[in-house]
């Protein structure tokens, strides 16, 4: 389109220089016209000879007064002149650009009916995704041969929604042929590379603990990432408090007791572990990541997944009422939400759900040295025994991150309690149940702090 516009605009110059020498010659003829009738004039003239010698010396004077006029008509011919040399010079010009660009045309043309070189990726895409997991996306297991299966599998069997948020989904999946049940999550918009993601799936895989659910499998591919377990048919710590206050089932205090024992063994373990290497806080602690097996024995599920998310958004820190105020991924992150999950164990309350800033609930009852009160009935009955373990939460909620605990420190402290109980014979505790609710400050150990004494 371009080409022939200037191809237009060349032959438009040409008409133009053509219509400039038509003028001029149009010019000439009308100047030699007037020169033929200036020479029958000088003819007529001749026929009066005597008029013509008596001027004779008139004519000689209006020769010279001629001269500065024929000087005049050279310069009335002067622009003229000078506008054709300029048109001539700017068509040249325009013919040579007219030409170079038609020489351009040609070699683009040639290029263009060339072979063309490959397509190659984005170096990012390349590092990120590898085409052979894209074309044939696997599975990477950490359990013996005969329990593995092809990922084909996995997409054709049976899923059921059990829940979603902003970062994942999880899945109720029964595979053909096969009698176990998996729980598969299902990662959104993964930042990470494949290189990366299976760095850390590999030490996620190894880690192996009684309560730490254990990661059966991990795949890859270009629109998700997927984390495969063992489905835990109990369900989560939510679920069964939930049903004990709905009165559905028994939530005894000695139950409860060692689920606060095992949630801190599982801690503990992934902190111990990672003293030589790059700390991975779990960052998302609570009632529905803990899961329950037949024995009600707790499996902390989802550690690692801080890792696998991007960390500028909202999942990682939106579980209200268990998020500690720095909000930021940590062992003290995690004290305080274990903390918050204690004081559920304690209290009854589900935050969860209610988004109920339990800690500021538990301090404000003991500043109204309503202590006693802060327990649900089941607890209420063994109150004394109750107490240290409030202590411990509300050391583990201190709003300055400075402040909490170590889950080392934790751990020895929760041990000590249960260690104290394991010591009570069934008559001890038919006699704690039948006395007055005890002070606070009677069971406390002397080097942790009080409640009442916690701002």
């Amino acid at each position: 389109m371009m080409m022939q516009s200037r191809i237009k605009s060349q032959q438009f110059l040409w008409l133009l220089l053509i219509c400039i020498a038509t003028f001029a010659i149009f010019i000439d003829d009308c100047k030699a016209s007037e020169l033929s009738e200036m020479l029958d004039q000088d003819n007529a003239l001749n026929v009066a000879k005597a008029y013509r010698r008596a001027l004779l010396q008139s004519n000689a004077s209006n020769q010279a007064v001629k001269e500065p006029g024929d000087g005049i008509s050279f310069l009335r011919w002067l622009p003229l002149v000078l506008g054709l040399v300029f048109f001539f010079l700017l068509a040249y010009f325009v013919n040579r650009k007219a030409v170079q660009s038609a020489k351009d045309k040609e070699i683009l043309k040639i290029l263009a009916q060339s072979p063309a070189p490959p397509n190659f990726p984005p170096m990012k895409d390349v590092e990120e995704v590898q085409p052979d997991e894209v074309k044939q996306p696997e599975l990477y297991f950490f359990v013996e041969e005969k329990d593995r299966f092809k990922m084909s599998d996995l997409l054709e069997a049976q899923a059921d929604l059990q829940g979603h948020g902003l970062c994942s989904s999880l899945y109720k999946v029964k595979l053909k042929n096969r009698n176990t049940i998996f729980a598969v999550k299902r990662l959104k918009q993964s930042p990470l590379s494949f290189d990366e993601y299976c760095t850390i799936m590999e030490k996620i895989g190894k880690l192996q603990h009684q309560n730490l659910l254990p990661l059966v499998a991990y795949g890859f591919t270009n629109e998700t990432k997927l984390l495969v377990y063992k489905f835990q048919p109990q369900g989560s710590l939510l679920s069964q408090l939930e049903k004990y206050t709905e009165g559905k089932r028994d939530f005894p205090w000695t139950t409860r007791l060692s689920i606060a024992v095992g949630i801190a063994r599982g801690l503990d373990y992934i902190y111990q572990m990672c003293e030589d290497q790059e700390v991975i806080s779990h960052g998302n602690i609570k009632l529905s990541n803990i899961l329950l097996n037949e024995d009600d024995i707790p499996l902390i599920s989802e550690y690692g997944c801080s890792k696998l998310v991007d960390p500028k958004k909202a999942c990682l820190f939106n579980a209200n009422g268990y998020t500690a105020p720095e909000k930021t991924l940590s062992e003290q992150s995690d004290v305080f939400s274990f903390g918050v999950i204690l004081l559920e164990l304690l209290t009854g309350k589900i935050v969860e759900k209610s988004g109920l800033d339990l800690p500021k609930w538990v301090r404000a009852m003991v500043r109204e040295e309503w202590t006693g009160e802060v327990f649900d009935k089941e607890i209420a009955k063994i109150a004394k025994y109750a107490f240290p373990l409030l202590n411990i939460s509300l050391k583990c909620v201190a709003h300055l991150p400075e402040d909490r605990p170590t889950i080392a420190e934790v751990l020895e402290k929760i041990e000590e309690v249960a260690n104290v109980h394991d010591d009570l014979s069934p008559a001890s505790t038919t006699s704690i149940e039948s006395t007055p609710k005890c002070l606070l400050h009677s069971v406390v150990p002397e080097e942790w702090e009080t409640p009442g004494s916690v701002r």
